[in-house]
């Protein structure tokens, strides 16, 4: 909690329940990790590494995910607040945010990304269905 883990790499690593929260996490490698449970609670994670990792009600309120990889990332019922920025977020092809509240402007955002496409490769989602993309 509250620490500098820039560049760190925690690929492949099961995670769950670990707290990341007011941690600095920029750079990171979670590629294929288990985050289940975990808090990113105003956790900065600019340009961290979330390729087939899976959030699963991860606590990410406050968090900042700018040149984020969520590629085939598994963001089921995570927790969201206002103040959660997806804005400048690199990819999220093929990610699941089933179940997920996003606040609006993220919503649009979010399905106005040119990634945001495809189907996640473990739950077989539609990543605009899941972000509830109007189209």
């Amino acid at each position: 909690r509250g620490v500098n883990l820039d560049n760190s790499d925690f690929s492949g690593q099961n995670l769950k329940g670990v707290a990341f929260q007011q941690s600095i996490v920029r750079d990171t490698n979670f590629k294929g990790s288990n985050l289940v449970g975990a808090s990113f609670f105003d956790a900065t994670l600019d340009g961290s590494n979330f390729e087939d990792a899976d959030l699963s009600l991860a606590n990410v309120e406050m968090a900042q995910f700018n040149r984020a990889n969520l590629r085939n990332a598994i963001m089921h019922e995570m927790y969201v607040s206002g103040s959660t920025l997806f804005e400048g977020v690199k990819d999220i092809e093929n990610s699941d945010w089933s179940d997920t509240f996003l606040r609006k402007d993220q919503q649009k955002y979010l399905c106005s990304h040119p990634t945001a496409k495809g189907t996640n490769p473990v739950t077989g989602v539609d990543t605009r269905e899941s972000l509830m993309c109007k189209d």
